[in-house]
Order: structure tokens, then sequence, then C-alpha cells
């Protein structure tokens, strides 16, 4: 893919867009939430991480690869709900899924159990289906997340077995383009 401007998606709810400077706040507090770094190495984000990860990477990977990640928030309220999209981090796994866009989702403790990672998940899969020329996509998911993988499956992924990362093995997903079930 070739760079392209972070496109806006609107959802019936929600609202999935570049992330800004402007955003920095909400963020770092969300990253330090113990329910949201739970299932994500357990480990809070230091605020400069939440600014080199969260903000200038995400929008980063659009110019690179011409995919990335959004902030999602409410239409209706503009309030924070997440992040969503896709990245190739060339994440040191055995095996290596390089090159193979890797979709992931972190929605805020305060809004789980609305169904919003679903339709920001999908709205995303929507997207990369219709623009882009990949054939496959993939996740990665901590085993004891029963909501990302139930996530995961209603999306069309399938569990092609584990991958060794940061000490762990941890589920590993793929579906193919147009693969939505719901």
């Amino acid at each position: 893919m070739t760079a392209r401007p972070v496109p806006v998606i609107l959802t019936e709810r929600l609202k999935l867009r570049a992330h800004e400077a402007s955003d920095f706040r909400v963020l770092a507090t969300h990253w330090s939430h113990p329910d949201t770094i739970r299932f994500i190495g357990g480990t809070a984000r230091s605020e400069q991480d939440v600014w080199s990860r969260n903000v200038l990477r995400n929008r980063g990977l659009w110019e690179v690869l011409g995919y990335g990640y959004w902030l999602v928030e409410e239409r209706r309220t503009g309030a924070f709900v997440g992040e969503v999209g896709f990245a190739d981090f060339h994440r040191e796994t055995e095996p290596t899924f390089w090159g193979v866009p890797e979709c992931g989702w972190v929605i805020s403790p305060e809004r789980f159990g609305k169904g919003y990672a679903s339709e920001a998940v999908k709205a995303a899969h929507d997207w990369l289906d219709e623009v882009s020329g990949e054939e496959k996509c993939c996740c990665i998911i901590d085993h004891d997340n029963a909501a990302s993988i139930r996530i995961a499956e209603k999306m069309g992924y399938v569990q092609q077995g584990t991958v060794h990362f940061n000490g762990e093995d941890v589920m590993y997903f793929e579906r193919a383009k147009g693969g939505l079930t719901a």
C-alpha cells in the first residue's frame, strides 16, 4: 500500500479518526488503567511511551504502510472509546508474521460491554477489505482474553496456532479478505 491520509470512518455510534496531539492526556490515562493493560503486557505505559507509541507511531503508520490505527470516539458525545487498526510492528515472534497487517483493538474500560469493540473492529475490516490489496490479516490474543477471542471469531478470524511473543505463547489468528461472519 502507499501512503495515504488517515480516513475518517463513521459508524452508527462511532467515529474512527486520526490521532492528534490533543489526545495525549486521555491516552495517557487509558494506558495506565489496569483493565486496559491486563492482557497487553500488564505494565502501564509511561507518558513518553504513550506519546511515541500511541500518538506519533499511530500517525506514522499511515505514512509508511498506508494503513494504521484510528482513535475511536462516540459520535454523539465525542467521548474517548479506544483505539483500533492495523500495523506491521515487525514483532519478534516465533514464528514471524512480518508483512501481514496485524489488527489490534483496545477499548476503554469505561466502555466495556457496549458492543463498541465489535462495531469499531468491523468498520476497520470493512475499510481494509475495500481499499487494500491485502489478502489476509492477523491478530494475536492472550489465551485468557475471552472477549477479544469472541470479537476475532465474529470478524472471521480462525486460530492458526500460537506464536511465542515476549516470553509467552499467545494465540495467533488469521482472517481472509472479506472474512466477516457477523
